[in-house]
């Protein structure tokens, strides 16, 4: 537990230097940097259950709830949230309602944890981006940025996939080169995990309809999103997957 404490608070560290740094390449490296450590404890974590010694019992599969509120940018914000979710083998469902839009995550505690501070970070770093970029001439405020930070929210979403996937090709390269190696695949635990949760996505949702098409976005803007994601230096992942009610990334 206290190695967990420490591990939560280095990264912690790293991620509000990347929020509050006016420098993008240390904001890139420290972000990129607690997004390694949450992957190779994942992996740690995973494969713990895996151990011949005394008994463990996998870790319980379990929800947290985050809204992503309402107006023009909830599209990109449910975007952004599906697509670290995804990276770390979180399932995600969603409700829109008067009050606004929340998001139901279902998978292992410690990879709803990591999600929620990636998010977080990301966010803020996503909206302090567009915030810089001066939009053009004959393109309104509101259009502009919504298609910047789905730009953003796509190219983050690839990146932490190659994150994830990094880590898992790393941690079977150790494991296979180790004399005391285990004959246990990373990629086999970690497909096992994901098929508990799926099994209890299921279980708890049924049939969840896909989501609708994002409504057109301005080219430029997204381009511009998308070069801001890869100076986050982040994953990839599929989109968001629907809910009980308003399904997806389409805006309301």
């Amino acid at each position: 537990m206290a190695d967990l404490v420490d591990l939560t608070r280095k990264i912690r560290a790293l991620l509000d230097k990347a929020e509050n740094t006016s420098y993008p390449p240390e904001a890139e490296a420290a972000t990129r940097k607690a997004t390694e450590l949450m992957a190779r404890h994942r992996i740690t974590e995973a494969m713990l259950v895996t151990d011949p010694g005394p008994t463990r019992m996998p870790p319980r599969v379990t929800t947290r709830t985050i809204a992503v509120s309402r107006g023009p940018y909830v599209a990109a914000r449910t975007s952004l949230l599906a697509g670290i979710a995804g990276a770390f083998g979180v399932r995600m469902v969603y409700a829109t309602t008067w009050e606004g839009r929340r998001c139901e995550l279902l998978g292992i505690e410690a990879d709803l944890e990591a999600v929620d501070l990636l998010y977080t970070s990301l966010l803020l770093q996503a909206s302090v981006a567009a915030a810089h970029e001066t939009v053009p001439r004959g393109q309104t405020a509101v259009a502009w940025r919504r298609g910047f930070l789905l730009g953003f929210a796509d190219t983050v979403a690839r990146r932490l996939d190659e994150i994830m996937r990094d880590a898992v090709d790393e941690a079977e390269r150790v494991a296979t080169s180790s004399t005391e190696s285990s004959t246990t695949s990373v990629a086999l635990v970690l497909a096992d995990r994901e098929a508990r949760i799926n099994e209890e996505y299921t279980r708890r949702y049924g049939r969840v309809a896909s989501g609708r098409r994002p409504r057109p976005v301005l080219a430029n803007a997204h381009a511009r999103g998308t070069h801001a994601g890869h100076r986050a230096d982040l994953g990839r992942r599929a989109p968001v997957e629907g809910s009980r009610g308003q399904v997806g990334r389409g805006d309301r």
